[in-house]
């Protein structure tokens, strides 16, 4: 069986199958190329694909709102650096314990608290190594580090966004840039 093209007023309206030795003409179609769909115009001789249509200003700010979205969550899933080429992760329930941590050091420097042995031990980074914590002052360079980096995606990606949606038009549009401004990845912390 074969793949036939039913073409009025030179457009693929439909497409039939027919036996292999069938004559499409038969059937007011022709055979085409691998890929032709319905849409395709043909001119007896050429066949070509529609025409994309022009996207919409609303299209384009959608899919730059998506790049800056990309952009972000591509940062945030490789987590903040610390202490060399280690990473900390960044997602809500890593984020929270980090807070945990800073509120505990933050109580202990106080002297309102001991500085627990489990700190002390280390935080674990995505590469599943121990940045050792020995000291609440520590602890809270390590979520200071960690949350200045998170907050700078953040801004920056919402920033981006504000500009987007107050982008009067595609030339305003064009003009963002979705690839600089987003902080550089640097050591810090513990």
């Amino acid at each position: 069986m074969k793949q036939a093209h039913v073409v009025e007023g030179g457009t693929v309206v439909n497409t039939i199958v027919v036996r292999d030795d069938a004559n499409p003409a038969g059937f007011g179609a022709v055979f085409a190329p691998e890929g032709v769909t319905i849409g395709w115009t043909f001119d007896g001789v050429n066949w070509s694909a529609p025409a994309k249509p022009t996207p919409s200003f609303e299209d384009l700010r959608k899919a730059k709102c998506a790049s800056i979205t990309a952009s972000a969550d591509a940062l945030l899933s490789m987590g903040a650096p610390v202490a060399g080429e280690m990473h900390i992760a960044l997602d809500d329930g890593s984020r929270a314990d980090l807070t945990a941590m800073a509120a505990t050091a933050t109580a202990a420097s106080a002297g309102a608290t001991p500085w627990p042995e489990a700190y002390s031990r280390g935080w674990i980074t995505i590469e599943n190594i121990r940045i050792p914590l020995a000291t609440p002052a520590q602890g809270l360079a390590l979520a200071a580090s960690v949350g200045t980096y998170y907050a700078a995606i953040v801004q920056h990606r919402r920033d981006l966004k504000d500009a987007v949606l107050t982008a009067e038009d595609e030339a305003a549009l064009a003009t963002i840039d979705v690839a600089t401004g987003w902080p550089i990845a640097q050591a810090g912390g513990a």
